[in-house]
């Protein structure tokens, strides 16, 4: 994330809890370093889970968990709507398979009695 959504997530942040933010960016500086490698969407939904699910007090972890969980659902939601794989028939030819098998027992036999 650049620094501008970094400050729009503290937005959303400071709309639940009041959080005051100065007005010297070293807040948004350190949230930044903390939470900047993320994708927007997924730090926003982690907002929205937090707020869901808990009354603590929001820190940066509870962003990159809550991240991590955005990203596995919609990975999740992605491999759902993947076309399943088709599976592969098996074909036996079953008069086949009992020659071929009759020939290597008698091949087996005849190596068998050589080395007696």
């Amino acid at each position: 994330m650049n620094n501008s959504q970094v400050a729009a997530v503290l937005a959303k942040i400071q709309l639940g809890d009041n959080r005051e933010i100065d007005s010297q960016g070293l807040l948004l500086r350190e949230w930044h370093e903390s939470i900047g490698d993320l994708k927007f969407e997924d730090a926003i939904e982690a907002v929205r889970l937090h707020r869901r699910e808990s009354t603590a007090y929001l820190t940066p972890n509870h962003i990159r968990v809550g991240a991590q969980r955005a990203r596995d659902a919609r990975e999740r939601e992605e491999r759902k709507r993947r076309p399943a794989i088709e599976a592969s028939r098996i074909t036996l030819d079953r008069e086949k398979f009992e020659a071929e098998t009759q020939a290597a027992i008698v091949v087996a036999r005849a190596a068998k009695a050589a080395n007696s």
